[in-house]
Protein backbone atom coordinates (compact mmCIF):
# COMPACT_ATOMS: atom_id res chain seq x y z
CA UNK A 1 0.00 0.00 0.00
CA UNK A 2 2.74 2.40 1.00
CA UNK A 3 6.08 2.16 -0.72
CA UNK A 4 8.49 0.26 1.07
CA UNK A 5 10.57 3.08 1.57
CA UNK A 6 9.05 6.69 1.77
CA UNK A 7 11.01 9.31 0.58
CA UNK A 8 10.14 12.96 -0.01
CA UNK A 9 10.13 13.77 -3.72
CA UNK A 10 12.36 17.12 -4.43
CA UNK A 11 9.88 18.09 -6.83
CA UNK A 12 5.76 18.66 -6.60
CA UNK A 13 4.04 16.71 -9.40
CA UNK A 14 2.33 13.66 -10.41
CA UNK A 15 0.73 11.81 -13.11
CA UNK A 16 -2.71 10.17 -11.76
CA UNK A 17 -6.27 10.76 -11.85
CA UNK A 18 -6.02 14.72 -13.34
CA UNK A 19 -3.73 16.04 -16.42
CA UNK A 20 -2.34 18.73 -14.07
CA UNK A 21 1.19 20.20 -14.13
CA UNK A 22 2.54 23.61 -13.64
CA UNK A 23 3.17 25.50 -16.98
CA UNK A 24 0.44 27.34 -19.29
CA UNK A 25 1.57 25.48 -21.85
CA UNK A 26 0.24 22.23 -20.40
CA UNK A 27 -3.34 23.46 -20.87
CA UNK A 28 -3.35 23.66 -24.76
CA UNK A 29 -5.26 20.52 -25.35
CA UNK A 30 -6.99 19.94 -29.11
CA UNK A 31 -10.46 18.45 -27.95
CA UNK A 32 -11.24 16.79 -31.70
CA UNK A 33 -7.93 14.42 -30.93
CA UNK A 34 -8.91 13.86 -27.27
CA UNK A 35 -12.65 12.17 -28.91
CA UNK A 36 -10.53 10.32 -30.92
CA UNK A 37 -8.51 9.08 -28.07
CA UNK A 38 -11.27 8.27 -25.85
CA UNK A 39 -13.44 6.78 -28.92
CA UNK A 40 -10.81 4.07 -29.50
CA UNK A 41 -10.58 3.02 -26.09
CA UNK A 42 -14.47 3.44 -25.59
CA UNK A 43 -14.62 0.62 -28.60
CA UNK A 44 -11.26 -1.02 -27.38
CA UNK A 45 -10.15 -0.36 -31.11
CA UNK A 46 -6.00 0.01 -31.38
CA UNK A 47 -4.83 3.38 -33.14
CA UNK A 48 -4.12 2.37 -36.71
CA UNK A 49 -1.37 4.35 -39.15
CA UNK A 50 -4.26 5.31 -42.02
CA UNK A 51 -5.47 8.32 -41.91
CA UNK A 52 -8.50 9.67 -43.59
CA UNK A 53 -6.25 10.18 -46.64
CA UNK A 54 -4.85 6.80 -46.93
CA UNK A 55 -8.22 5.35 -46.05
CA UNK A 56 -9.96 7.43 -48.63
CA UNK A 57 -7.73 5.83 -51.19
CA UNK A 58 -8.93 2.40 -49.60
CA UNK A 59 -12.55 3.27 -49.67
CA UNK A 60 -12.13 4.67 -53.20
CA UNK A 61 -10.28 1.24 -54.55
CA UNK A 62 -13.31 -0.89 -52.63
CA UNK A 63 -16.27 1.14 -54.15
CA UNK A 64 -15.00 1.43 -57.76
CA UNK A 65 -14.40 -2.58 -57.75
CA UNK A 66 -17.87 -3.21 -56.78
CA UNK A 67 -19.83 0.06 -58.98
CA UNK A 68 -18.95 0.29 -62.27
CA UNK A 69 -19.59 4.05 -62.74
CA UNK A 70 -16.16 6.42 -63.20
CA UNK A 71 -18.36 9.67 -61.98
CA UNK A 72 -19.68 8.17 -58.58
CA UNK A 73 -16.43 8.43 -56.44
CA UNK A 74 -15.99 11.97 -57.08
CA UNK A 75 -19.59 12.15 -56.10
CA UNK A 76 -19.04 10.05 -53.01
CA UNK A 77 -15.59 12.10 -52.10
CA UNK A 78 -17.76 15.39 -51.51
CA UNK A 79 -20.36 13.90 -49.58
CA UNK A 80 -18.28 12.05 -47.13
CA UNK A 81 -14.96 13.36 -47.48
CA UNK A 82 -15.51 17.36 -46.97
CA UNK A 83 -17.09 18.68 -43.88
CA UNK A 84 -16.84 15.98 -41.37
CA UNK A 85 -19.86 13.50 -43.46
CA UNK A 86 -17.96 10.72 -42.90
CA UNK A 87 -17.63 10.48 -39.35
CA UNK A 88 -21.42 10.23 -39.49
CA UNK A 89 -21.28 6.84 -40.87
CA UNK A 90 -20.51 5.78 -37.28
CA UNK A 91 -18.94 7.38 -33.86
CA UNK A 92 -16.37 4.57 -34.24
CA UNK A 93 -14.77 6.49 -37.40
CA UNK A 94 -13.90 9.52 -34.83
CA UNK A 95 -11.25 7.46 -34.30
CA UNK A 96 -9.05 9.09 -37.27
CA UNK A 97 -9.34 12.63 -35.33
CA UNK A 98 -6.70 11.05 -33.22
CA UNK A 99 -4.19 9.49 -35.87
CA UNK A 100 -4.52 12.50 -38.46
CA UNK A 101 -1.00 14.23 -36.41
CA UNK A 102 1.29 12.94 -34.22
CA UNK A 103 -0.40 13.33 -30.65
CA UNK A 104 0.52 15.97 -28.11
CA UNK A 105 1.37 14.86 -24.49
CA UNK A 106 -1.29 16.97 -23.34
CA UNK A 107 -3.60 15.21 -25.53
CA UNK A 108 -2.61 11.66 -23.99
CA UNK A 109 -2.50 13.12 -20.52
CA UNK A 110 -6.16 14.34 -21.04
CA UNK A 111 -6.80 10.80 -22.67
CA UNK A 112 -5.39 9.01 -19.75
CA UNK A 113 -8.33 11.31 -17.66
CA UNK A 114 -10.85 9.82 -19.51
CA UNK A 115 -9.46 6.31 -18.96
CA UNK A 116 -9.43 6.27 -15.67
CA UNK A 117 -12.90 7.45 -15.58
CA UNK A 118 -13.82 4.56 -18.18
CA UNK A 119 -12.16 2.17 -15.68
CA UNK A 120 -11.80 0.02 -17.81
CA UNK A 121 -14.93 -0.19 -19.59
CA UNK A 122 -15.70 -0.57 -23.48
CA UNK A 123 -18.53 -1.31 -25.61
CA UNK A 124 -18.09 -4.37 -27.31
CA UNK A 125 -21.28 -3.87 -30.08
CA UNK A 126 -20.43 -1.23 -32.36
CA UNK A 127 -24.20 1.10 -32.62
CA UNK A 128 -26.03 0.12 -35.31
CA UNK A 129 -27.47 2.50 -37.38
CA UNK A 130 -29.13 2.48 -40.78
CA UNK A 131 -26.25 2.50 -43.42
CA UNK A 132 -27.11 2.66 -47.25
CA UNK A 133 -25.29 0.31 -49.59
CA UNK A 134 -22.22 2.82 -50.09
CA UNK A 135 -21.91 3.82 -46.19
CA UNK A 136 -21.88 0.39 -45.69
CA UNK A 137 -19.04 -0.44 -47.56
CA UNK A 138 -17.11 2.65 -45.63
CA UNK A 139 -17.90 0.90 -42.28
CA UNK A 140 -17.23 -2.67 -43.89
CA UNK A 141 -13.82 -1.09 -44.81
CA UNK A 142 -12.88 0.26 -41.45
CA UNK A 143 -14.09 -2.56 -39.68
CA UNK A 144 -11.32 -4.49 -41.79
CA UNK A 145 -8.31 -2.87 -40.04
CA UNK A 146 -9.29 -4.94 -36.90
CA UNK A 147 -9.63 -8.39 -38.60
CA UNK A 148 -6.54 -9.11 -36.37
CA UNK A 149 -8.20 -8.35 -33.46
CA UNK A 150 -5.47 -5.59 -32.38
CA UNK A 151 -7.33 -3.27 -28.84
CA UNK A 152 -6.57 -0.89 -27.28
CA UNK A 153 -3.34 -0.33 -25.08
CA UNK A 154 -3.67 -2.64 -22.15
CA UNK A 155 -2.45 -0.13 -19.78
CA UNK A 156 -5.11 2.61 -20.21
CA UNK A 157 -7.67 -0.03 -18.82
CA UNK A 158 -6.17 -0.76 -15.21
CA UNK A 159 -6.22 3.10 -14.70
CA UNK A 160 -8.01 3.49 -11.95
CA UNK A 161 -11.23 5.65 -11.40
CA UNK A 162 -11.65 8.62 -8.09
CA UNK A 163 -15.05 8.29 -8.65
CA UNK A 164 -16.74 4.87 -8.84
CA UNK A 165 -20.18 6.07 -8.40
CA UNK A 166 -19.60 8.59 -11.47
CA UNK A 167 -17.72 6.00 -13.56
CA UNK A 168 -20.68 4.37 -12.87
CA UNK A 169 -23.23 6.85 -14.54
CA UNK A 170 -20.84 7.42 -16.96
CA UNK A 171 -20.98 3.80 -18.48
CA UNK A 172 -24.55 3.68 -18.09
CA UNK A 173 -25.01 6.72 -20.47
CA UNK A 174 -22.52 5.34 -23.02
CA UNK A 175 -24.36 2.56 -23.24
CA UNK A 176 -27.59 3.97 -23.58
CA UNK A 177 -25.76 6.67 -26.47
CA UNK A 178 -24.70 3.32 -28.12
CA UNK A 179 -28.17 2.35 -28.81
CA UNK A 180 -28.85 6.02 -30.63
CA UNK A 181 -25.81 5.88 -33.19
CA UNK A 182 -27.23 9.39 -34.60
CA UNK A 183 -27.56 10.80 -31.63
CA UNK A 184 -24.22 9.89 -29.99
CA UNK A 185 -22.91 10.99 -33.10
CA UNK A 186 -24.02 14.60 -32.84
CA UNK A 187 -23.48 14.97 -29.18
CA UNK A 188 -20.39 12.86 -28.73
CA UNK A 189 -18.20 15.89 -28.06
CA UNK A 190 -20.53 17.63 -25.71
CA UNK A 191 -20.95 14.17 -23.85
CA UNK A 192 -17.08 14.47 -22.86
CA UNK A 193 -17.03 17.91 -22.24
CA UNK A 194 -19.86 17.61 -19.63
CA UNK A 195 -18.46 14.63 -18.04
CA UNK A 196 -15.17 15.96 -18.17
CA UNK A 197 -16.65 18.93 -15.87
CA UNK A 198 -18.28 16.00 -13.68
CA UNK A 199 -15.14 13.94 -13.06
CA UNK A 200 -12.94 17.21 -12.12
CA UNK A 201 -16.06 19.57 -10.44
CA UNK A 202 -16.75 16.22 -8.16
CA UNK A 203 -13.26 15.33 -7.67
CA UNK A 204 -12.36 18.88 -5.86
CA UNK A 205 -15.73 18.18 -3.81
CA UNK A 206 -14.74 15.46 -2.61
CA UNK A 207 -11.16 15.73 -2.12
CA UNK A 208 -10.70 16.72 1.33
CA UNK A 209 -13.24 14.16 2.24
CA UNK A 210 -11.31 10.89 2.00
CA UNK A 211 -11.68 9.52 5.44
CA UNK A 212 -15.69 8.88 4.48
CA UNK A 213 -14.60 6.19 2.51
CA UNK A 214 -16.04 5.71 -1.23
CA UNK A 215 -17.18 9.66 -2.65
CA UNK A 216 -20.88 10.24 -3.27
CA UNK A 217 -22.07 13.13 -5.41
CA UNK A 218 -21.06 16.59 -3.59
CA UNK A 219 -23.78 19.18 -4.17
CA UNK A 220 -22.61 21.63 -7.47
CA UNK A 221 -25.62 23.96 -8.28
CA UNK A 222 -25.73 25.48 -11.74
CA UNK A 223 -28.27 27.82 -13.40
CA UNK A 224 -29.76 27.68 -16.59
CA UNK A 225 -27.58 30.47 -19.18
CA UNK A 226 -30.97 32.39 -19.52
CA UNK A 227 -31.44 32.90 -15.89
CA UNK A 228 -30.90 35.55 -13.77
CA UNK A 229 -28.21 35.32 -11.42
CA UNK A 230 -29.14 37.38 -8.47
CA UNK A 231 -27.33 37.54 -4.99
CA UNK A 232 -30.58 36.39 -3.34
CA UNK A 233 -29.81 32.31 -5.09
CA UNK A 234 -28.60 31.12 -1.80
CA UNK A 235 -27.60 27.87 -2.89
CA UNK A 236 -26.03 29.05 -6.08
CA UNK A 237 -24.01 31.51 -4.23
CA UNK A 238 -22.59 29.15 -1.72
CA UNK A 239 -22.55 25.70 -3.72
CA UNK A 240 -21.61 27.15 -7.22
CA UNK A 241 -18.67 28.40 -9.21
CA UNK A 242 -17.27 29.94 -5.45
CA UNK A 243 -17.55 26.40 -3.42
CA UNK A 244 -15.69 24.73 -6.81
CA UNK A 245 -13.33 27.30 -7.31
CA UNK A 246 -12.15 27.18 -3.83
CA UNK A 247 -12.09 23.50 -3.98
CA UNK A 248 -10.09 23.10 -6.91
CA UNK A 249 -7.25 24.68 -5.47
CA UNK A 250 -6.82 21.41 -3.29
CA UNK A 251 -6.11 18.93 -6.14
CA UNK A 252 -3.00 19.27 -7.02
CA UNK A 253 -1.26 19.35 -3.40
CA UNK A 254 -3.26 16.71 -2.16
CA UNK A 255 -2.92 14.48 -5.50
CA UNK A 256 0.79 15.02 -5.15
CA UNK A 257 1.23 13.70 -1.99
CA UNK A 258 -1.23 10.61 -2.32
CA UNK A 259 0.95 9.67 -5.06
CA UNK A 260 3.90 10.45 -3.24
CA UNK A 261 3.39 8.23 -0.72
CA UNK A 262 2.69 4.92 -2.97
CA UNK A 263 4.93 3.17 -4.88
CA UNK A 264 3.82 3.99 -8.82
CA UNK A 265 4.41 0.31 -11.05
CA UNK A 266 4.44 0.60 -14.41
CA UNK A 267 0.85 1.28 -15.17
CA UNK A 268 0.62 4.02 -12.91
CA UNK A 269 -1.61 2.13 -10.84
CA UNK A 270 -2.35 4.81 -7.92
CA UNK A 271 -5.02 4.18 -5.66
CA UNK A 272 -7.30 7.15 -4.74
CA UNK A 273 -6.54 8.71 -1.58
CA UNK A 274 -9.79 7.64 0.36
CA UNK A 275 -8.90 3.97 -0.85
CA UNK A 276 -5.54 4.38 0.17
CA UNK A 277 -7.14 5.90 4.26
CA UNK A 278 -8.90 3.15 3.86
CA UNK A 279 -6.65 0.13 3.07
CA UNK A 280 -4.36 1.63 5.77
CA UNK A 281 -6.94 2.02 8.36
CA UNK A 282 -8.20 -1.95 7.72
CA UNK A 283 -4.65 -3.39 8.72
CA UNK A 284 -4.11 -4.79 11.98
CA UNK A 285 -2.23 -3.15 15.31
CA UNK A 286 0.61 -3.87 14.31
CA UNK A 287 0.81 -3.31 10.84
CA UNK A 288 -0.86 0.21 11.72
CA UNK A 289 1.70 1.29 13.73
CA UNK A 290 4.34 0.57 11.47
CA UNK A 291 2.70 2.42 8.86
CA UNK A 292 2.21 4.99 11.57
CA UNK A 293 6.15 5.09 12.19
CA UNK A 294 6.41 5.45 7.92
CA UNK A 295 4.21 7.91 7.89
CA UNK A 296 5.93 9.97 11.01
CA UNK A 297 9.15 9.71 9.84
CA UNK A 298 8.51 10.63 6.04
CA UNK A 299 6.34 13.65 7.30
CA UNK A 300 9.49 15.20 9.35
CA UNK A 301 11.76 14.49 6.68
CA UNK A 302 9.32 16.25 4.24
CA UNK A 303 8.84 19.48 6.29
CA UNK A 304 12.55 19.48 7.09
CA UNK A 305 13.39 19.12 3.20
CA UNK A 306 10.84 21.90 2.28
CA UNK A 307 12.46 24.21 5.14
CA UNK A 308 15.62 23.67 3.42
CA UNK A 309 14.86 24.59 0.04
CA UNK A 310 12.63 27.87 1.42
CA UNK A 311 9.13 26.37 0.59
CA UNK A 312 7.59 28.20 3.31
CA UNK A 313 7.08 31.75 4.40
CA UNK A 314 6.46 30.65 8.15
CA UNK A 315 8.20 28.21 10.47
CA UNK A 316 7.17 25.22 10.04
CA UNK A 317 7.90 21.85 12.21
CA UNK A 318 6.62 18.20 11.65
CA UNK A 319 5.18 17.07 14.85
CA UNK A 320 4.57 12.84 15.46
CA UNK A 321 0.90 12.26 15.03
CA UNK A 322 -1.13 9.63 17.11
CA UNK A 323 -3.13 7.64 14.58
CA UNK A 324 -2.92 7.32 10.54
CA UNK A 325 -5.85 9.57 10.33
CA UNK A 326 -3.63 12.35 11.78
CA UNK A 327 -0.41 11.79 10.14
CA UNK A 328 -2.65 12.24 6.49
CA UNK A 329 -4.23 15.00 7.30
CA UNK A 330 -1.08 16.60 8.67
CA UNK A 331 0.67 15.55 5.92
CA UNK A 332 -2.14 17.13 3.26
CA UNK A 333 -1.75 20.57 5.61
CA UNK A 334 1.84 20.77 5.27
CA UNK A 335 1.83 19.54 1.47
CA UNK A 336 -1.01 22.70 1.12
CA UNK A 337 0.99 25.29 3.12
CA UNK A 338 3.60 25.12 0.34
CA UNK A 339 1.03 26.29 -2.16
CA UNK A 340 -1.06 28.49 0.31
CA UNK A 341 -0.84 32.67 -0.23
CA UNK A 342 -0.09 33.06 2.97
CA UNK A 343 2.20 30.44 4.36
CA UNK A 344 4.00 29.53 0.91
CA UNK A 345 6.33 30.30 -1.82
CA UNK A 346 4.82 28.23 -4.53
CA UNK A 347 1.42 29.67 -4.74
CA UNK A 348 1.60 30.70 -8.58
CA UNK A 349 2.52 27.35 -9.06
CA UNK A 350 -0.78 25.57 -7.94
CA UNK A 351 -2.96 28.94 -9.81
CA UNK A 352 -1.86 27.82 -13.13
CA UNK A 353 -3.27 24.44 -13.19
CA UNK A 354 -6.46 26.16 -10.82
CA UNK A 355 -6.39 28.74 -14.01
CA UNK A 356 -5.79 25.38 -16.96
CA UNK A 357 -9.30 23.78 -15.40
CA UNK A 358 -10.82 26.85 -15.38
CA UNK A 359 -10.23 27.94 -18.83
CA UNK A 360 -9.69 25.12 -21.07
CA UNK A 361 -11.60 22.24 -19.45
CA UNK A 362 -14.35 23.57 -17.51
CA UNK A 363 -15.31 26.92 -19.17
CA UNK A 364 -18.22 25.95 -21.19
CA UNK A 365 -20.26 25.71 -17.75
CA UNK A 366 -18.73 28.49 -16.67
CA UNK A 367 -20.34 32.20 -17.21
CA UNK A 368 -19.72 35.89 -15.38
CA UNK A 369 -23.05 37.58 -14.21
CA UNK A 370 -22.24 41.12 -13.26
CA UNK A 371 -22.31 41.82 -9.72
CA UNK A 372 -23.15 38.00 -8.69
CA UNK A 373 -19.79 37.00 -10.53
CA UNK A 374 -18.83 33.79 -11.79
CA UNK A 375 -21.73 31.20 -11.97
CA UNK A 376 -22.01 27.62 -13.08
CA UNK A 377 -24.28 27.37 -16.05
CA UNK A 378 -26.32 24.89 -18.73
CA UNK A 379 -27.40 25.83 -21.55
CA UNK A 380 -30.30 24.39 -24.05
CA UNK A 381 -28.37 22.26 -25.71
CA UNK A 382 -26.67 20.16 -22.62
CA UNK A 383 -30.00 20.32 -20.65
CA UNK A 384 -31.59 18.24 -23.38
CA UNK A 385 -28.56 15.64 -23.15
CA UNK A 386 -28.48 15.51 -19.65
CA UNK A 387 -32.22 15.49 -19.50
CA UNK A 388 -32.02 12.32 -22.61
CA UNK A 389 -29.18 10.96 -19.95
CA UNK A 390 -31.04 10.62 -17.02
CA UNK A 391 -34.20 9.50 -18.61
CA UNK A 392 -32.38 6.77 -20.33
CA UNK A 393 -34.13 3.26 -21.00
CA UNK A 394 -37.11 4.87 -19.40
CA UNK A 395 -40.18 6.63 -22.18
CA UNK A 396 -40.40 9.49 -19.25
CA UNK A 397 -40.03 10.23 -15.52
CA UNK A 398 -41.67 12.25 -12.92
CA UNK A 399 -39.62 15.56 -12.89
CA UNK A 400 -38.64 15.23 -9.20
CA UNK A 401 -36.84 11.84 -10.08
CA UNK A 402 -35.57 13.61 -12.76
CA UNK A 403 -33.88 16.08 -10.67
CA UNK A 404 -32.71 13.25 -8.70
CA UNK A 405 -30.90 11.81 -11.54
CA UNK A 406 -29.37 14.86 -12.49
CA UNK A 407 -28.11 15.45 -8.78
CA UNK A 408 -26.84 11.82 -8.97
CA UNK A 409 -24.16 12.84 -11.79
CA UNK A 410 -23.27 16.15 -9.72
CA UNK A 411 -25.75 18.79 -11.23
CA UNK A 412 -27.83 20.29 -8.62
CA UNK A 413 -30.47 22.89 -9.44
CA UNK A 414 -32.47 25.23 -6.69
CA UNK A 415 -36.12 25.46 -7.02
CA UNK A 416 -36.38 28.63 -9.10
CA UNK A 417 -34.21 26.86 -12.02
CA UNK A 418 -36.55 24.04 -11.71
CA UNK A 419 -39.10 25.89 -12.37
CA UNK A 420 -37.40 27.83 -15.32
CA UNK A 421 -36.69 23.67 -16.36
CA UNK A 422 -40.05 22.89 -16.41
CA UNK A 423 -40.80 26.08 -18.59
CA UNK A 424 -38.56 24.60 -20.84
CA UNK A 425 -39.55 21.45 -20.96
CA UNK A 426 -43.26 22.81 -22.11
CA UNK A 427 -41.92 24.72 -25.00
CA UNK A 428 -40.05 21.57 -26.21
CA UNK A 429 -43.37 19.83 -26.01
CA UNK A 430 -41.94 17.08 -24.17
CA UNK A 431 -43.88 17.45 -20.71
CA UNK A 432 -47.03 15.87 -19.65
CA UNK A 433 -48.87 17.42 -16.45
CA UNK A 434 -51.26 15.47 -14.91
CA UNK A 435 -51.97 18.16 -12.63
CA UNK A 436 -50.38 21.60 -11.06
CA UNK A 437 -48.62 19.21 -8.56
CA UNK A 438 -44.87 19.12 -9.52
CA UNK A 439 -45.07 15.68 -8.55
CA UNK A 440 -47.46 14.93 -11.39
CA UNK A 441 -45.29 16.28 -14.27
CA UNK A 442 -43.72 13.82 -16.34
CA UNK A 443 -40.78 14.72 -18.44
CA UNK A 444 -40.29 12.62 -21.91
CA UNK A 445 -36.84 11.87 -23.92
CA UNK A 446 -36.43 13.78 -27.22
CA UNK A 447 -34.37 10.80 -28.81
Amino acid sequence: MLKETLTPPEKNGFGSFLPLRTKDKHYKFCWDTILGLFVHLLYDKALVKENVDSFKELCETRITEKVDEVELWSVLEKMYFVNDQLYKVSPELLIFKAVDKEISENDKKMGAMFAGLLNGFSLTKSPESELNFLEQEIKNEFDSFYVTGKKAESKYKELPTYLPFLTGYFKKDLTFLNDHPNYLINNFNAMIRLYGFLYISQMALNIKDWTNGEPKSKPCFFILDNERASEERTQVKAFGYKQLHEYIHFLFPYLFMNEALQPNDKNNNIRPLWQLYTELNEQNSDEQQSTLAKLNQFGNEFVQQRVAAKRFNKEQIWQNQDSIEDAIRALLKVTYAQFDRKTGRLAQYNETPVKGMVNQILNPFIQKRGKAGQVLTFNQDLIVLLTNLAIGTHEKLRFHELVKEFEARGVFFDKQSQQTLIDFYERMGNVERMSDSGDAVYVRKTV
